[in-house]
């Protein structure tokens, strides 16, 4: 577990004598603003002395203010009818779980949380914590192991009974290929040891109990069979920072969050002693980012703006690679593995990256993302932008139509493969499917469109709406499009398993791909607790997946965190999973 530095700016005066005057610190970088902070010290003490002067000194508030991009509209964390990230950042302010990852190490080992150790039993199917006991929620009830059955049995119920609109996003991770959970009950051995009885051994366990759902709440402040209402109540956790309001706009959205430090948090009291997440558009980001009203702006992935802020003395701009990766989804059903194959050799991923992403994104390497245990980004042989090896691809598997054709690299207006695309009879005909006013995605259509016409291929671009799109998506109706999975966790299950089992926990196994022995490899996996028989199992299925292409990978985007320079204490290593600021400080 990390060592708490406690580098709090407001110092109490050790004289009961002497007025207690606090001052808030903004970070203001503007030079009327920079120095206006030191002429109203320097009146100060003019007023009243040094005396004065110094008490102000020693009492200072600090303030972290946060510009976001979207507005938080659920602080439960079981309800999150899309993984809202700006949702997930208020929630990890305030709640926590068993376990955590260190994200200041590169690798982002689980460590200790809320539990202190953790045993599991010969037979894999008891899992024993024994827990922290100096842990109390903000409303002041005592954290023990009554209070972790008390959400565990929560969720349990949750996934049985709450729309899956809500849950969908979650439940599956819960549930093994067969349909059962994998944790039968939760059982108190005394007041800080608790067990976890499984139905079956689960090896990313400990990964699960990282999860935001997986989160201790206290059973005095929130429902039992129902979600917290943001409107009208409160998240609490024992976390360390305390929530306080959440200011909400016509659609109940907090366009306003206001946190403080928790001082009875167990890891020590943070040094930022308020929290403020503000909701503000694209210019209003930059311009109180640049004048110092922001301590910390989520990343826009614009070139002029993130120059602007590279250049500045005072930001510091931090860009890490997403847990995720965005691809061509293909119906397997419509699309045989030999089409697939040539289209993955066919688009151009420079393309992608740059009309699509701007050049803020890394080509994907792997199935699975950069920074996920066991990804392999180093010696799989992805498919790359070559027209004459997709041509050589379809010729070599006698595509009807093809024994004509020459499996060159002659892309110049009217070569014979674009001339066939265009006529009354293609190689293929597929639809594309695309949301109509998403930008991103119709640039992406025309890049596939154009591509595609140089192997004989036609493709039809349709455009849906989104609620449509959407629909459609997840019932797998889709024939071909453009769409992307970022990770929860960063065990390979949680990549793997949604996108390409053929069971109860391939929740988004949409392409309709169904592989025995990647099957086979996936639900091993599930029940390896060695840890090299386990990353062969999943070097094998990385492998294998591109052999067979179910899907086009195409890239992970890349994030950026835009902070002010003065604070310090930030987790920069590790895989951007949570936004913690309980080690953050201002130097």
């Amino acid at each position: 577990m990390k060592k708490k530095v406690n580098c709090k700016l407001c110092v109490e005066n050790k004289d009961p004598n002497k007025k207690k005057i606090k001052r808030k610190i903004f970070l203001r970088r503007r030079p009327f603003m920079a120095y206006g902070t030191i002429a109203i010290v320097a009146i100060a003490g003019i007023i009243g002395g040094l005396f004065l002067f110094m008490d102000i000194q020693d009492n200072t508030e600090s303030i972290f203010i946060c510009g976001l991009k979207d507005a938080p509209n659920s602080i439960d964390p079981l309800k999150n009818p899309t993984p809202k990230y700006v949702n997930l950042m208020v929630i990890d302010q305030v709640a926590e779980g068993l376990f955590d990852y260190d994200q200041n190490q590169s690798n982002t080992p689980i460590v200790p949380n809320l539990a202190l150790d953790q045993e599991w039993s010969p037979d894999y199917l008891n899992f024993t914590c024994n827990l922290r006991n100096d842990v109390k929620f903000h409303d002041g009830m005592p954290f023990n192991a009554t209070a972790v059955k008390w959400n565990f049995d929560r969720i349990h119920r949750f996934i049985y009974t709450m729309p899956s609109v809500y849950t969908q996003v979650w439940t599956y991770l819960f549930i093994n290929p067969e349909g059962r959970q994998y944790i039968n009950r939760t059982e108190v051995i005394d007041e800080f040891t608790v067990r976890f009885v499984l139905n079956q051994p689960y090896a990313p366990l400990k990964e699960l109990f990282v999860l935001w759902n997986t989160y201790i709440l206290s059973p005095a402040s929130t429902p039992e069979d129902r979600f917290i209402d943001i409107k009208t109540e409160k998240l609490v956790g024992t976390g360390p920072y305390i929530l306080d309001s959440c200011e909400l706009d016509y659609k109940s959205e907090s366009i306003k969050t206001d946190f403080h430090s928790n001082p009875d948090y167990w890891g020590g009291e943070p040094s930022i002693e308020k929290v403020t997440f503000l909701a503000l558009n694209y210019s209003q980001r930059f311009d109180k980012m640049i004048s110092g009203e922001l301590s910390y702006v989520m990343g826009d992935a614009d070139d002029s703006l993130l120059e602007n802020y590279r250049n500045h003395p005072e930001i510091t701009v931090v860009s890490k690679p997403v847990a995720g990766i965005w691809y061509l989804q293909m119906n397997n059903n419509l699309i045989n593995a030999t089409m697939r194959k040539a289209i993955s050799y066919a688009l151009n991923y420079t393309d992608c990256i740059e009309k699509v992403q701007g050049n803020h994104a890394e080509r994907a390497k792997s199935p699975l993302p950069k920074k996920m245990r066991y990804a392999n980004w180093e010696n799989l042989d992805m498919p790359y932008y070559n027209i004459s090896i997709a041509r050589e691809i379809l010729k070599n598997a006698s595509w009807p139509g093809t024994s004509a054709l020459s499996s060159n690299d002659n892309m110049s207006p009217g070569n014979e493969w674009e001339l066939l695309a265009t006529s009354t009879t293609p190689l293929s005909i597929h639809n594309f499917s695309v949301v109509a006013n998403r930008e991103f995605h119709q640039i992406t259509a025309k890049i596939v469109r154009e591509n595609l016409k140089q192997i004989g291929v036609k493709v039809n671009i349709i455009n849906m709406t989104g609620v449509e799109w959407w629909q459609k998506l997840i019932n797998g109706e889709l024939e071909f499009t453009f769409t992307g999975y970022n990770a929860a966790f960063l065990d390979p299950v949680e990549m793997i398993n949604p996108l390409y089992s053929n069971g109860i926990d391939g929740n988004y196994n949409t392409i309709h791909f169904n592989d025995s022995l990647i099957q086979q490899w996936m639900e091993e996996a599930l029940v390896e607790f060695n840890e090299t028989a386990r990353e062969i199992l999943y070097l094998d299925i990385q492998q294998r997946l591109v052999e067979l292409n179910p899907v086009v990978w195409l890239y992970s985007l890349v994030n950026y965190d835009i902070w002010d320079s003065k604070v310090k204490g930030l987790p920069t290593g590790g895989a951007p999973i949570k936004f913690m600021l309980k080690y953050a400080s201002y130097n």
